[in-house]
């Protein structure tokens, strides 16, 4: 008889929330519900459905990393006032990106490009995308703020509201606060806190804890004025 999946599984739900907006007197504005994989060849897959309902936007990301953290290959699809917006797979190797795709703003976009395995990620607006960004930060240094010269994303959009695409960043950094104890609806966890600075697009400060049980998954985050969001895991499921 053959033997089963031999992979850990995980899922979750994450609440987007927000606070004095007229339009949302319960504080909803939004839901992520993601759905990882951890396989024997070290690689992590994130499936990751986000549904924001300021503006109208539906996004499906699958995005596979190896072992460090470092992008294998990755989906994007975005659905913006119930409309097709643009789907764009990407592959990574140590070396170089290729994408291709179609998006409404420029059409059909192909191309490869050169980088290294000392990129941050690629920033792909799921908030448990952003957790695993969290995961390219070297610990070891300590608290403090540690910047990556080539920061990739498929939009710069604060929403992730155009592409999906390829663009980058320069100055956008991340600083590691330490470990804290974090209570959310889906329970208490260890945490490592973290919050994106030196933003080249303006984005207000946005701080985020994530789990340290090696996952790096998202717990909860806040972004500040004018958009006063908050994120919470509302629910986490250990299937296997």
């Amino acid at each position: 008889m053959a033997s089963g999946p031999k992979h850990r599984e995980i899922s979750g739900i994450i609440s987007y929330q927000i606070d004095g907006h007229p339009d949302f007197p319960d504080r909803t504005w939004g839901i992520e519900r993601f759905h990882m994989t951890h396989h024997g060849d070290g690689h992590r897959v994130m499936r990751a459905y986000c549904e924001l309902h300021d503006v109208a936007l539906t996004r499906d990301v699958v995005a596979t990393v190896d072992a460090d953290f470092h992008p294998h290959d990755t989906f994007v699809r975005l659905t913006k006032d119930n409309k097709f917006y643009g789907s764009t797979w990407y592959r990574w190797t140590d070396t170089e990106a290729e994408y291709q795709g179609f998006n409404v703003e420029r059409g059909r976009i192909s191309e490869t490009v050169e980088i290294d395995r000392n990129i941050r990620g690629f920033g792909t607006h799921n908030l448990t995308g952003d957790a695993w960004l969290a995961a390219r930060v070297d610990l070891t240094k300590g608290e403090g703020i540690q910047t990556f010269k080539n920061n990739l994303l498929s939009s710069i959009d604060h929403r992730g509201a155009t592409g999906p695409d390829f663009q980058r960043t320069t100055t956008s950094s991340l600083q590691y606060s330490g470990v804290e104890t974090v209570t959310v609806p889906a329970g208490t966890f260890e945490c490592y806190k973290f919050a994106f600075v030196m933003t080249s697009n303006d984005h207000p400060p946005y701080e985020f804890w994530v789990t340290t049980d090696g996952d790096f998954l998202f717990v909860k985050g806040t972004v500040a004025e004018p958009y006063n969001w908050t994120f919470e895991l509302e629910e986490l499921n250990i299937i296997r």
